[in-house]
């Protein structure tokens, strides 16, 4: 596997992880970020299991590409959501920077991944 698909999966999947965990604390930026884009605390803490999972995802697919594109392609979706909260609630322009980065470098990955 190439260091042009395993480094951007390790990338992502730190950055999962990170906010996974300030999900799970209950850190006070994460929570104000959830009252900004007006999601429901449950709503909330599913987002942060599947931020959670989806690091494991993409670590376990640089030894299994197939559980690492479908990994990379569910953050890819996860971060197409991110993007259509911050737009629901008038958040544009630096705002949509984080999430619309991660989704393409998740494509990316994916696609690396399933070329693998």
């Amino acid at each position: 596997m190439s260091l042009l698909v395993i480094i951007p999966a390790i990338v992502l999947a730190a950055a999962m992880l990170a906010s996974a965990c300030r999900k799970a604390a209950r850190a006070p930026t994460s929570q104000h970020m959830r009252d900004v884009l007006r999601i429901p605390p449950p709503i909330w803490a599913l987002v942060g299991v599947a931020e959670a999972a989806a690091a494991c995802g993409l670590a376990l697919g640089i030894a299994v590409p197939p559980l690492g594109t479908a990994a990379a392609t569910g953050v890819a979706c996860l971060m197409t959501g991110a993007v259509g909260a911050h737009l629901r609630v008038g958040l544009a322009g630096r705002h949509l920077v984080p999430p619309a980065v991660l989704a393409v470098t998740a494509l990316a990955t994916a696609a690396g991944f399933a070329g693998s």
